[in-house]
């Protein structure tokens, strides 16, 4: 796999989220006069920049390995077996939910204390004074979008090109790919350090299996399971 220079690293792991962002600021005043939750712009964003971007990049570096099969971007394969995939996966669950539920206190205080200048509707999560019909919709398309296909195509991307060309850096390449991902997230700064504590036994995993379905079971479990739990949630 070709090794990316520090510049290209940077670049590569944080521009699909400024665009992401910018987006996001853009269609969130929109969306809320129609009545949605934020939440709606995020998830248009992951349809109008997040997938296309990310699979268009994927096809240029495929062009560019002079292949006619996109896997040969990827330099991880299947290792593992059926058994010990989901049962890694299963873990890894685990520890990221553990690690969310002790963090968030933490998420809170850095939103009150150092993230308070932004605008609420900055916050996806909130869905305070929106009709449950409107709420509902909100939901259901997260479940598919950010449940589904966003981590899928996050995982090919972040994990299954990016990962692999940061293998000069040895073990530091896991602490790089998590934290830059982690920032990678700008319109989530309020979680930076659940995002970054929560990823890395899978990061470190999939790194260490060099099995990239792992990375790809594990991030859509969590935000499906995320995503569901929220659904039940607010629909009651």
């Amino acid at each position: 796999m070709k090794q990316l220079s520090s510049g290209r690293m940077v670049l590569y792991h944080l521009y699909p989220g400024v665009l992401i962002t910018l987006v996001y600021i853009l269609l969130a005043p929109l969306v809320m006069q129609h009545g949605y939750p934020p939440q709606m712009a995020i998830l248009l964003s992951i349809i109008i920049i997040a997938v296309p971007i990310m699979a268009i990049h994927l096809f240029v570096a495929k062009k560019a390995a002079a292949s006619k099969q996109l896997s040969a971007v990827f330099a991880y394969k299947p290792t593992l077996t059926t058994g010990k995939l989901v049962l890694w996966s299963f873990l890894l669950v685990v520890i990221a939910f553990v690690v969310w539920g002790a963090t968030q206190p933490l998420s809170v205080w850095i939103t009150a204390h150092w993230l308070q200048w932004l605008p609420s509707w900055y916050n996806v999560q909130s869905f305070a004074g929106y009709a449950p019909d409107k709420i509902r919709q909100v939901l259901l398309l997260n479940i598919v979008l950010n449940g589904l296909l966003a981590p899928a195509i996050e995982e090919l991307y972040f994990r299954g090109y990016l990962l692999p060309g940061m293998e000069k850096y040895g073990k530091t390449a896991i602490l790089l790919n998590t934290a830059l991902f982690t920032i990678y997230h700008f319109w989530q700064p309020y979680i930076y350090p659940t995002l970054f504590l929560a990823l890395l036994p899978m990061v470190y995993m999939t790194w260490k299996t060099k099995d990239l379905r792992l990375a790809v079971l594990t991030h859509i479990c969590l935000n499906l399971i995320g995503a569901l739990a929220t659904y039940g949630a607010l629909n009651k």
